[in-house]
Formats: structure tokens, sequence, C-alpha cells
């Protein structure tokens, strides 16, 4: 891997180019610009609010969000601002929030959808194991195919305008093109070649030999080592002839004939009329039960055994079969234990597989490879969630709860999924807060990485996250339960509504963000 990312760049086209992502990340500020088919279309990426280029500054926002940018400068401390210095000594985290951030602008500001290359602007001296690191940083943020660009390179093939930006179209530019990129001299980045040295004269030795059968003065090899004489092998002794063995054991056994035996038919004809007359006596004792089934089951059941005992519902557990929940009001089941542990045993399945949009505790995130999480800007958000869903079918526009923090609130719905916009101060932007799903069919697939979704059974909940649920009821004696599931790692929590607090309840609402109050809504 070292020597494949050590070269000019490093290309593992999987899926065809459409269009080339161009990053460049100085000590102060990020650039980025985008390359089509055409060099000399290249389009600046807008990342700021007012310049292209946003500061060079990654953070950590509330609820486990991560900041980049403009947004990362205020933040509380610590704040990274040499993502790209910092991966190349392998601590790549910054570096891959920040190429995800940037891709997220690109597909959000792009016609054509999301780059499928990228191409990091790097410094000239960089060395294979630093390369390997800027790599690994950029498969992490979604990109299988990278390449590194030396800033020589990308300044000559760039643009006109600020530093930042121009570096990043000269990298696009590069990473488009298929051809071998320019060969560049030392000459060519201003360093002066100095000759080496001329090799050591070897000095001539007039005493050695002047021929091949003269002795050399001085033995100038180590003296052969001697071949020891071989050993000579004392010779094989072939083995006497086995003596013969006995007459007794050449010849065959002589053949004994088969005695006689006749078998007796009267005792067995005897034996099978008395088992059919105790069959027939018992059929006839279980005709007059009400489940003829139950009743052979329960004459052909073996006898219990001095040890433990062994129930259908223990047999039942055992199986690698799921079995379906048995209805305990129906008047055919046959025990109301083993129906009790049937169903309470059986393993909880997910709900669905994660479709366009899934549920995570810090935000959501897109099949695109788009994380959108908590923090982020009002119109960015819905611009990609409308790039994923299409257009919302609600918007309650600018408006105010009491349930809800913020001098001004906003709901925006997608079927079963609402997003919350809130803001701290009034006359500040709104940002993304909380989202709200009440299905998982609408649109298809509303569920976390884990399958969980609405429907789910508390089983499956307990099954799936058995450490770090808490499940308590609403309200003293109610069958409305409330449950949170905390993240370990970040420390968000994930929250929901459930109809029953046994394992055979189902979970009716999740949501994740506390800035409004769901319970009580």
């Amino acid at each position: 891997m070292a020597k494949g990312v050590a070269a000019m760049a490093c290309r593992v086209a999987s899926t065809p180019v459409t269009a080339c992502l161009g990053i460049h990340i100085s000590d102060d500020s990020i650039g980025a610009a985008v390359c089509g088919s055409d060099p000399d279309d290249v389009r600046i990426i807008p990342l700021g609010t007012s310049a292209p280029a946003v500061p060079a500054a990654v953070a950590a926002g509330v609820d486990g969000a991560v900041l980049v940018g403009e947004a990362a400068v205020d933040a509380a401390e610590p704040v990274v601002r040499d993502p790209l210095v910092r991966a190349a000594r392998g601590r790549t985290g910054a570096l891959t929030a920040v190429i995800t951030h940037v891709l997220g602008r690109a597909a959000v500001s792009s016609t054509t959808g999301a780059p499928t290359k990228l191409a990091v602007v790097v410094p000239d001296d960089y060395v294979a194991v630093e390369r390997d690191n800027i790599v690994a940083a950029a498969n992490a943020a979604g990109f299988a195919d990278v390449a590194l660009v030396p800033a020589s390179l990308a300044e000559l093939r760039g643009t006109d305008v600020s530093e930042e930006i121009g570096l990043a179209a000269g990298a696009a530019r590069i990473g488009m093109v298929d051809a071998p990129l320019p060969l560049v001299t030392r000459e060519d980045l201003g360093q002066v070649v100095e000759p080496d040295d001329a090799p050591p004269a070897v000095p001539t030795d007039n005493a050695g030999p002047v021929s091949v059968f003269d002795e050399p003065s001085k033995p100038e090899l180590p003296p052969l080592r001697v071949t020891p004489e071989p050993v000579a092998a004392a010779p094989r002794t072939r083995p006497s002839a086995p003596a013969p063995a006995p007459a007794a054991m050449a010849a065959p056994p002589p053949l004994q004939p088969i005695p006689n035996r006749s078998i007796p038919l009267l005792p067995v004809l005897a034996l099978v009329v008395v088992a059919l007359l105790v069959f027939v006596v018992v059929l006839a004792r279980s005709a007059g039960d009400d489940d003829i089934d139950t009743a052979i089951t329960t004459t052909l059941a073996p006898a219990p055994s001095a040890g433990p005992s062994t129930t259908v519902a223990e047999t039942t557990t055992s199986s690698t079969t799921p079995v379906a929940p048995v209805d305990t009001t129906s008047p055919s089941s046959t025990s109301t234990s083993t129906t009790s542990t049937t169903s309470t045993t059986t393993t909880p399945v997910r709900v669905a597989t994660p479709g366009p949009v899934t549920l995570v505790e810090t935000g959501l995130a897109l099949d695109t490879g788009t994380i959108v999480p908590f923090g982020q800007d009002e119109q960015l958000v819905i611009a990609e969630l409308a790039s994923v869903l299409g257009d919302p079918v609600a918007d309650s526009g600018e408006s105010q709860t009491e349930f809800c923090e913020g001098t001004s609130v906003r709901f925006v719905r997608w079927g079963n999924l609402e997003l919350v916009f809130t803001n701290a101060d009034e006359g500040t932007p709104r940002r993304f807060t909380q989202w709200f799903a009440d299905g998982h069919l609408d649109p298809t697939g509303l569920v976390t990485p884990e399958g969980l979704g609405e429907s789910a059974t508390i089983g499956f909940l307990e099954v799936t996250f058995p450490n770090v649920l808490d499940l308590v009821p609403a309200f003293d004696d109610d069958i409305v339960g409330i449950f949170a599931v905390v993240n370990p790692t970040t420390g968000a929590v994930l929250n929901g509504t459930t109809l029953g607090l046994d394992p055979n309840g189902v979970v009716t609402s999740l949501w994740a963000g506390d800035t409004c109050t769901r319970i009580f809504t």
C-alpha cells in the first residue's frame, strides 16, 4: 500500500468518474472546487457564507455533532486547526470530517450529483507513510478513488483566484485527467542541483599474481572447508525367509452346517394381537375428549424421569427455528405456560433495513454518504434532505410553542419523519436540533442502523441494547412506557415511547435531541 500511495496520484477507480472534487487545506483556510469531464470547466464550491473559503477549523458541537469551518471557530475548545498535518501523523478523524463536510456542500450545490473522485493537495515533501494516512482519511469519508496532488503541480494547473481556491481547482483538474501527471524536476522547484563527487580511483597494485596459475603472496579468501571422507555404510543383510505357517492355519477352517431353528409363530401372533387391543382401548377412551390431537399427544408422551423435567416450552426454546407467538385467548391452546414461554423466548427481528435516511442519536445519515449532525444550518439541512427525499410534505414556517426551547421553532415533515429547527436567541439563525419518527414506511426503512423503528417490540430493545436501555412507565399503573438508549461512546440519547412494558409491547415513536418535549405532545 505504501508504494501505491507514495506515487504522484493514487487511483482506485471502481466506478466511472463523473466529476473530481479538489480540496486544498492550508494553515488558515479550506478551499474546494469541482472539475467535470471538461478540464476547463472548473466550478468553485462555496463553503462559507460570505466567501468561498472557510477557516481551517474542526470542533465538537453539542450532542456529538462535528463542526467544520465558520461554525467551529467560536466553538468550545478543543478546536483542531491543522487537520491535514494531523492526518499525516495518523490522526485522521478531523480530516475525514472536513472531507465529509465539503462533499455535502458539493452535493447540495451540484446539479449532476456528488463527485465520485477526490484530489487532495499535499506538500511536495510528504513521504509514503504520510500519504497513506491521508488516503485512509479519504476512504473513511466514502471515497474509493483518491488522488494526492503535490502543491507545486496544483499551482501549475490552478486558477487566478485566491491561493486556496486556485490550488483546489488545479488539483481537481489533475485528478480528472487520466494521463500521467507531468514530471517536475528539482530545477523547476527552484532547487540548486550540485554535481555529485567523482568516485574514488581504484588503486593499482602490482603485487598480485600476473596469471591465474601464479599463487598470490597472501591468501585473499578464507581456506575452503575440507569435506570429510564419506563413511562407508555397512552392507545390508537380507532377512531370512520366514518359517512356513502351520498347516492348521494355512488350510481353511471346515464349514459348519447351520442348525435348523424353527421360529414359533404362535407367541408372535399373540403379542401382535395384544398390542392392537391395547391401541384400540386407548383410542376408545380418548374419543370423548374435545381435542383428539391433545389426547394422543398426552397418551404417547414418555413417562417423567427422576432427573430435571423438560417441558414443551423448554424444547421450543432450544429450537433454532423461530416460533410465532401463540394467542393465549384461543381455546385451542394446549397450555398457558407453554404459550408464555414460547412467545417471550423467540428471538426478535429488526423492523426493516435502513433506507434513504437512517436514524442516529446524533442526527441523520443519508444513503449518499452524507452525515447530517445536529447543529447544522436550517437551510443546508432542508436542502440535503430534499435531495434524497424530495420536497417536504408539510412546513410550519416560523412559529412558537410551549413544549420547545428557543425563541422561534420550525417543523418540517417528510411523511413519518419530522425535523425541528430552533434558535437560542432572537435574531440568530435556526439550527437542526431534533428529529421525530412515528412510522417506518414513509420514507421506506426509517430505522436505526440496528433496525430499531416504530412497531419494533420491547423484546427487540432488550436484546439489542441490553446494558444501555432504560424503560419506565410514563405514569404510575400505565401501559405507556418511555425508553432511553444511551450511546456510551458519544453520550447521545435515543428516546421513544412504547405501548406496553412487557417484551410483547411495541415501540410507537422515536426521537433524538432534547429541544422539544415529546411525551406530552
